[in-house]
Formats: structure tokens, sequence, C-alpha cells
């Protein structure tokens, strides 16, 4: 088992040197669409768009 800087944990075949599967931690703010949010600090934003967050105008 390898720890990626992705933050994601990857199980390979040592045999064929296949990645089998990628596992990922569930990212609570992944797609939350930010845009338009007021009372946010700038730090505060990028902190959401760090956790998955989008600011898309739609």
């Amino acid at each position: 088992m390898l720890f990626s800087a992705d933050e994601t944990i990857k199980l390979w075949d040592v045999q064929s040197g296949k990645c089998l599967n990628t596992l990922r931690a569930d990212r609570p703010y992944e797609g939350m669409n930010i845009a338009g949010v007021t009372g946010l600090t700038d730090v505060q934003k990028n902190t959401l768009k760090a956790l998955g967050a989008i600011d898309i105008e739609i």
C-alpha cells in the first residue's frame, strides 16, 4: 500500500504491476458551489476550494 501526494491510497497487483483500485476519503465540500456566497473571507473561500468546493457562477 502506498500513500500518494494526492491523498489517495492505491492498491497494486504486485505480480502484474497494475493498479487495482484507488481509494479516496470522502470530501464533505466536494462540488459545493460557493459562488455568490457572502460573509466569507478570501482565506475561507480558498480553504473551501482546497476541500473540493467550486466557485462557478451559474
